[in-house]
């Protein structure tokens, strides 16, 4: 049986956490593939997309068609593509995010579903719209999702509690992370919580810079401890904005703190 006792995430967690080598060159620190974004929702794939740019040598990201012009002005470093395309691509990347800002539609359903189930050695991670139109009997061990309280309800159909998350983690063979005051993620072997953060980090978009941060650290990392840097690390990036701002802070200006909060805790 596995203990609720729940080991807290600290800045040490970063000591599993590779650093680029010195002599390494482009494709050797990861790429990413981003399926993100909408007519209607292009900041979600921007704050994910971006901050996953921080990290890995390569985004690939496949929206709507009417984003292209403006994800390429937000950064010229981002490779844009169609939504056609995703599958593809999945072959050629080392971690992929699917779900910030995609319309929930059957067509995406479809595309959610296949490149999860005909990517079972790809490391996934399932945020926002992505958790609607999964179901969780596709999810594998190589998947970490997302969830707040509500959506966590709506994927799993058990309330969302710390037991519920080791208990769905067992269940389906995945890392199941609780949004909240306290986050908690578990692997379905071990149950971890994180206090890092504050109310500030309530606004749009800051949930997508962690999903950014946990895709990054993926393409170069272990998915479980990827998934307990990102936590820490925007959270903490959030508490320093407090202190500098209050409340008054969104998540353009945590994603600009996040390299800042970065360095502070590989000192």
């Amino acid at each position: 049986m596995v203990s609720l006792n729940s080991i807290k995430i600290t800045g040490s967690i970063f000591k599993k956490i590779q650093n680029l080598a010195k002599k390494s060159h482009k494709y050797e620190n990861g790429v990413v593939l981003v399926v993100a974004g909408s007519s209607l929702y292009h900041g979600s794939l921007v704050f994910a997309a971006v901050t996953a740019s921080r990290i890995a040598d390569l985004i690939h990201v496949c929206t709507a068609r009417e984003n292209f012009s403006v994800i390429k002005k937000c950064s010229p470093a981002l490779i844009v593509h169609s939504y056609g395309t995703a599958r593809k691509l999945a072959e050629e990347v080392d971690s992929i995010l699917i779900g910030p800002g995609i319309p929930e539609t059957r067509a995406m359903k479809n595309l959610v579903t296949s490149l999860v189930s005909g990517n079972p050695d790809k490391k996934i991670i399932l945020d926002a719209t992505a958790l609607h139109l999964i179901p969780a009997s596709k999810l594998h061990s190589n998947c970490v999702v997302t969830p707040h309280a509500r959506e966590f309800k709506a994927l799993f159909d058990m309330p969302a509690s710390k037991e519920n998350v080791v208990k769905a983690a067992k269940k389906f063979g995945c890392i199941v992370t609780l949004k909240g005051q306290i986050d908690y993620i578990s692997d379905g072997e071990k149950i971890y919580s994180n206090s890092t953060g504050n109310e500030g980090l309530t606004k749009g978009g800051t949930g997508d810079t962690l999903a950014g941060l946990i895709v990054g650290f993926a393409s170069q990392n272990p998915l479980l401890e990827s998934t307990l840097a990102a936590f820490y690390l925007n959270g903490f990036a959030g508490d320093r904005l407090k202190k500098k701002l209050g409340t008054m802070f969104n998540a353009k200006d945590l994603m600009a703190e996040l390299p800042l909060a970065f360095k502070k805790i590989k000192k």
